[in-house]
């Protein structure tokens, strides 16, 4: 699957005008009911990032199985593809992000070319897509242009995930990484074996000494691995992970921040809502206000 930077940018097409991102509850979906078939004349890539989330896609005028939505993932469907969605858990909903666009050879880029699951678990294309969103309500000189750039970037990680391997279906979907990060070779993705050590124990997070040993490198490997794997350090990983409970737990009824801060393990609910602001840019009480008017 050969293709370059300068086909992309022949050939691929943002409609900046149906860029779309939206924070708290979206009135596409009513709880537990299917939407009606949904699809598009051109290409659309829409995120789902929390739980609760069901699909189904119509390929050879049959429709698939429904299928779980991974939290962290991306639906690419191709132009005329028709699918479904079911929400299950709007109270965990918490932001919409969906782009529409055109491609001139979309048989180059795309291997499937009708439907394709992404998994984006390190969260690589929705900080692109945001600040293409910005880029397009500020309107400023230079902006169509720069927006057009984080676009390709976006379908150059969607190219290299396919590269690497998955069907593209839901249970093995494509898979994006974090650029310039590499195999590890120790039974896995370095970023996947601490966030499974990490993850068993968020209310208290393991130091860095700890994962080592159970990594069974040293620390100064694991942390200069780590940071070349992903781009940030292990401690700066292990809080974002805490950060994303803690938004699940805010969604639940009766959450308030200070058993959220005590079922995470925070010294106290000022340091959680510290750390809460620094890594999610709201402060725990103002994601509780959004959560409540839902």
């Amino acid at each position: 699957m050969a293709y370059t930077i300068l086909q992309l940018a022949t050939d691929a097409r943002l409609r900046l005008a149906e860029l779309k991102t939206r924070a708290g509850a979206s009135p596409r979906y009513v709880p537990r009911l299917w939407t009606n078939p949904i699809s598009r004349t051109q290409w659309t890539l829409d995120y789902c990032g929390w739980e609760g989330m069901w699909a189904m896609v119509e390929t050879g005028g049959r429709w698939s199985a429904p299928f779980a939505r991974r939290p962290g993932t991306w639906h690419l469907y191709a132009p005329h593809v028709r699918y479904r969605e079911r929400q299950d858990r709007p109270d965990l909903h918490d932001e919409d992000m969906w782009l529409i666009f055109t491609l001139a050879r979309p048989q180059d880029v795309f291997r499937k070319g009708l439907f394709a699951s992404i998994h984006d678990p390190e969260a690589v294309i929705p900080p692109r897509l945001r600040a293409m969103y910005a880029l397009q309500q500020k309107g400023e000189p230079g902006g169509a242009l720069a927006a057009h750039g984080l676009f390709l970037s976006m379908l150059g990680e969607i190219a290299a995930a396919a590269r690497r391997g998955g069907d593209g279906d839901p249970a093995h979907p494509w898979r994006v990484q974090q650029p310039g990060a590499r195999a590890d070779d120790g039974g896995g993705r370095l970023l996947e074996r601490v966030d499974a050590l990490a993850s068993a124990r968020l209310d208290d997070p393991p130091s860095v000494e700890e994962l080592a040993e159970a990594l069974n490198v040293s620390v100064s490997t694991l942390a200069h691995r780590f940071k070349a794997e992903t781009g940030m350090t292990v401690v700066e990983r292990i809080r974002w992970q805490r950060i994303r409970a803690a938004r699940a737990l805010l969604g639940r009824r009766g959450a308030s921040v200070k058993s959220a801060a005590a079922e995470l393990g925070f010294s106290s609910p000022f340091y959680f809502s510290k750390v809460f602001k620094e890594i999610a840019g709201i402060s725990p009480q103002a994601y509780l206000r959004k959560q409540a008017r839902r």
